[in-house]
């Protein structure tokens, strides 16, 4: 090789040399911890921005369609307290110690007449056993 060319190579070793140290330090500034932990509090401040839009902006919508607002409560309510309602419901309008014993139709529907018992069957021996 001559001078020239020998020349040039090292400058081009430089320059990649160079180029690799860059990105180096780049990626050790990137994973640093202190880098790291910024980046994650930014982004859940972001979500939390977010949040707190989106929240004002169902204040909002709530605040001007509050028919909305008890169409979508209202069954939700029902469904959770089910029992509790159906309980009150009961003790309001369930029978009175005055009532007729008779079951209603949906409870004969309900419980059917238990099946008369069969007896127990015994194993029959077999020929050898009965002359023996």
């Amino acid at each position: 090789m001559t001078a020239p060319n020998v020349s040039a190579r090292e400058a081009e070793a430089a320059a990649a040399r160079e180029r690799f140290m860059s990105t180096l330090h780049e990626l050790q500034h990137r994973l640093s911890p202190k880098t790291v932990a910024a980046d994650v509090k930014e982004k859940a401040r972001e979500k939390v921005d977010g949040v707190k839009a989106a929240a004002r902006d169902g204040a909002v919508q709530a605040a001007t369609h509050p028919s909305t607002v008890a169409a979508i409560t209202v069954p939700v309510l029902v469904y959770l307290f089910r029992k509790p309602i159906a309980r009150g419901l009961n003790a309001l309008f369930g029978r009175s110690e005055g009532a007729s014993e008779e079951p209603q139709p949906y409870e004969a529907a309900r419980a059917p007449e238990p099946r008369p018992t069969e007896p127990a069957r015994t194993r029959s021996k077999a020929p050898a056993e009965q002359g023996a």
